[in-house]
């Protein structure tokens, strides 16, 4: 499971478009601002100040240890819907509506950069594997749509076991954005901070069985002008991988909850049930005269989530969302240096709500295509 959220993530919460059913409190918005920021600090530094670390470990790679294990990867991704809009309002957007006048391109390329770095020691029976991950993207032709995040690790293995524990920080994910209604009364973005705390135990039970127990805990903080979502949210999983001749199977149930402790007048809390399977086909030689030579496996993941909105406010009162997901990538092995990845995702939510806005906003459908190579050192 990838770290990395896509550019919209699906887990977030959003206010509506059209803002005519909101409460209009008039608030003083610099107040909420510099109450925001005493709550959740952010130190805007943290990023460069890894990356700098990674450039100077890459350069004296050498004067380290040979355990050292560096990797860069480059990529280029293409989303159909980059905003995560629906049908209604895409064609609103064509019709030059000014609440969309955000939107450069429905469709987009976002350009990423990712650098990867692990130090693997032993010691007695015990391997350890700290980590450190930075990764940046930018979008073509929506610029705002940009990141710097960063992961750091660490794993322990045994032979039957292995833990991973995991701090993930994006300072900034731009979503879109919304007429702020009850503060400015104009257009602003809908952006956050997020933290990312996550434990993952992997069991070898068995020669070919791995149970699996996964648990998260994420912080949501929002940019000034929405700060009445913030939220944390919790997910628990368990799952289980069995290995044949030629391929693996995988399968999870996660539980999440997201707690939108910040509300105003609308709570965006819901609960939800996360179903995942995955099948991975075993690594074949892409020339049969050359067994140990290049390589490929293809793999195909799927997931749906049920997710239950627990308000019973007349705007998430007898919501209901249900999140399709499909996966298909191609994995080219062509040396011991030089990965490639081929990526397809089809994303569709269906809402079901008894108010006609939000099914006609929220619900949406995107397509995404990735290409992405990645060099190990």
């Amino acid at each position: 499971m990838s770290d990395f959220p896509s550019k919209n993530d699906p887990k977030i919460v959003a206010p509506s478009e059209n803002t005519s059913s909101k409460p209009q409190p008039q608030k003083d918005k610099n107040k909420d601002s510099s109450k925001n920021k005493s709550k959740h600090p952010t130190n805007r530094k943290v990023i460069p100040i890894i990356m700098s670390l990674i450039l100077v470990l890459l350069l004296s790679k050498t004067t380290l240890n040979a355990q050292m294990e560096v990797s860069i990867s480059t990529g280029i991704t293409y989303s159909d819907n980059v905003f995560h809009l629906s049908d209604y309002d895409i064609n609103r957007w064509k019709q030059g509506h000014p609440n969309l006048d955000f939107v450069n391109t429905t469709d987009d390329l976002t350009l990423m950069l990712q650098a990867d770095l692990a130090y693997p020691f032993r010691y007695q029976w015990w391997k350890f594997i700290p980590s450190v991950t930075a990764k940046v993207s930018q979008n073509i032709s929506n610029p705002d749509k940009q990141r710097q995040d960063i992961l750091m690790r660490f794993r322990v293995e045994r032979y039957y076991w292995n833990f991973t524990a995991l701090y993930g920080y994006y300072p900034y994910i731009y979503v879109r954005n919304y007429i702020d209604s009850d503060g400015t009364g104009e257009s602003e973005k809908y952006s956050y901070e997020r933290n990312l705390y996550r434990g993952d135990l992997n069991v070898k039970p068995f020669k070919n069985t791995t149970i699996q127990f996964h648990g998260r805990y994420e912080e949501y903080f929002y940019n000034q002008y929405w700060t009445e979502y913030d939220a944390n949210a919790t997910t628990l999983g368990l799952g289980a991988r069995y290995s044949f001749p030629a391929f693996s199977m995988g399968a999870s149930y996660n539980w999440r909850v997201l707690d939108n402790y910040n509300h105003d007048a609308e709570d965006a809390s819901y609960e939800s049930d996360i179903y995942k399977g995955d099948i991975r086909l075993k690594k074949t030689p892409l020339s049969a005269s050359k067994p140990k030579g290049a390589a490929f496996y293809p793999e195909l993941a799927m997931s749906y989530e049920e997710r239950f909105y627990q308000s019973d406010d007349p705007r998430y009162g007898g919501r209901v969302d249900r999140i399709y997901n499909t996966n298909a990538a191609l994995n080219f092995l062509l040396n011991e240096q030089w990965n490639i990845k081929l990526d397809y995702t089809h994303t569709f939510r269906n809402i079901e709500s008894p108010v006609e806005e939000i099914r006609l906003t929220k619900e949406y459908s995107e397509n995404k295509f990735s290409l992405t190579a990645k060099y190990s050192f």
